[in-house]
């Protein structure tokens, strides 16, 4: 404990404490030795308290010494990279499930030094050979002139969000069968218009999370259908004028089932039960827009759903040649379709059949 005493008490402390020294050499030493000695160490230690500077030394030291165990002893890998790129610094586990990790581009594929002069915190995401897919933090430091990158193996959390995403995606094409006629044979078709429509939407610049979002809300595009009376959906013939009335309701009742949702892919499957029945003439339903003033969803399902519905078998018709539809698709190119979806499908072709192929009704 520091003595909390003045400066010149202090001095005077150290002074009496020399003179007691020199007296003590010549007369009752026994005493004056010692008393001296304890004046000079308490006027030294107020003055320059050496033994508090040590303490706190020591706590630092401590400090530091845990600190520099966190590391080491984190069940998860974690790598200090010098500003040379070099690995300056691996733990175990880092060793153990990265034993090729030499520099931080074996890790990352980004440059290190704007990382360490902006300090940034970066998050990254990398998938081993044996399927393993860890998450890692990038933080960049000044101090280290280096950047420090924690590891943390996120595989079970990915495998259980994908059973999540393929619950949701059944449910989506369970929805979507509910909404045709409510029969086996329609199931194929509402899979094979959500790979027609993904396709379609990466073949039209779409990038690739928005045509998955396509993908998996395409199959609702006849939701609406359930509120339909099935002696007119399942009527085996041409729908009389009242019965097409009734028929044309399944878009707007699609609409509104889906468009309270704050979900993005039920938000985009509302857009496509709404606009999936609309003409690039305006001819179309429920609305009668035209050309692009129709939803790109909507626009893209369309020529998916028809190039599909067209050549599969239903109550009402036999399914129809592949000339018949690709003559209809050309023939409607501008009227019924957007003129630019239909070239792509026709460029693409074979790309289309495969996946027919793949899922027969």
């Amino acid at each position: 404990m520091l003595i909390n005493i003045s400066k010149k008490e202090s001095n005077l402390r150290v002074l009496l404490g020399v003179l007691s020294i020199a007296a003590g050499s010549h007369v009752l030493w026994f005493i004056l030795l010692p008393l001296g000695i304890m004046l000079i160490h308490s006027g030294l230690t107020s003055k320059c308290p050496i033994s508090h500077l040590l303490g706190r030394q020591t706590e630092a030291a401590k400090k530091h010494f845990f600190i520099n165990y966190l590391p080491k002893y984190n069940p998860q890998p974690v790598f200090i990279f010098k500003a040379d790129n070099q690995l300056a610094f691996a733990n175990d586990p880092a060793k153990k499930f990265f034993p090729d990790v030499h520099r931080y581009q074996d890790l990352i594929n980004t440059s290190i030094d704007q990382v360490i002069q902006k300090e940034q915190i970066n998050h990254n995401t990398l998938t081993l050979p044996d399927k393993k897919v860890y998450s890692l933090i990038t933080r960049g430091s000044t101090e280290l002139n280096g950047v420090v990158v924690y590891g943390n193996d996120i595989s079970e959390i990915m495998t259980l969000n994908q059973e999540i995403l393929d619950t949701q995606k059944e449910i989506v094409y369970a929805m979507g069968e509910i909404g045709e006629t409510r029969s086996k044979e329609t199931g194929d078709h509402v899979r094979r218009v959500a790979k027609y429509s993904q396709l379609l939407a990466s073949l039209a610049g779409i990038d690739k999370t928005e045509a998955d979002l396509i993908k998996f809300a395409s199959p609702m595009h006849d939701i609406g259908k359930i509120g339909i009376p099935d002696a007119i959906l399942n009527k085996p013939g041409k729908l009389d004028k009242d019965e097409f009335e009734i028929m044309k309701t399944h878009a707007e009742i699609g609409f509104n089932l889906l468009n309270h949702s704050t979900r993005p892919v039920l938000k985009a499957a509302s857009l496509i039960a709404y606009h999936h029945h609309e003409k690039w003439n305006g001819s179309g339903y429920p609305q009668q827009l035209s050309g692009e003033d129709i939803h790109i969803y909507g626009r893209i399902t369309a020529v998916a759903d028809v190039f599909d519905a067209l050549g599969s078998a239903r109550v009402y018709k036999k399914a129809w040649p592949l000339e018949e539809i690709l003559a209809l698709l050309k023939e409607q190119r501008g009227i019924h379709f957007d003129p630019s979806l239909v070239d792509l499908l026709l460029e693409n072709l074979p790309m289309f059949l495969e996946i027919r192929e793949k899922h027969p009704n």
